[in-house]
């Protein structure tokens, strides 16, 4: 082999190198884009998860105020004597009748 074939030679092998060390890093750039793409999405979702359990934890503890407050009134009716509610309870039919016999 000639000095100038083996010249010829190695400036081939240099441009294969060349070209692959450019394919690689391509890939390489392709490669972290997709990553950093992948820990966006994962991110983005434990951010909306994080935001979901926050709601969560408010309604719920909405939820349990509602609760309650309808258990104490459960309560305060609970406590009106028997013969107020049924004093009351006279009082709205004696006004339901007479409204209806007064042409109501």
């Amino acid at each position: 082999m000639s000095l100038s074939s083996l010249l010829v030679e190695e400036k081939k092998a240099m441009l294969f190198v060349e070209e692959a060390r450019k394919k690689a890093e391509e890939i390489l750039k392709e490669a972290k884009a997709e990553a950093d793409k992948i820990l966006k999405e994962v991110s983005d979702e434990e951010k909306i998860k994080e935001i979901l359990e926050r709601y969560e934890e408010e309604l719920q503890r909405e939820a349990e105020k509602i609760v309650e407050r309808y258990r104490k009134e459960v309560e305060r009716i609970k406590s009106v004597p028997d013969e107020l509610l049924e004093e009351a309870s006279d009082m709205i039919v004696r006004e339901v009748i007479d409204h209806k016999f007064r042409g109501g």
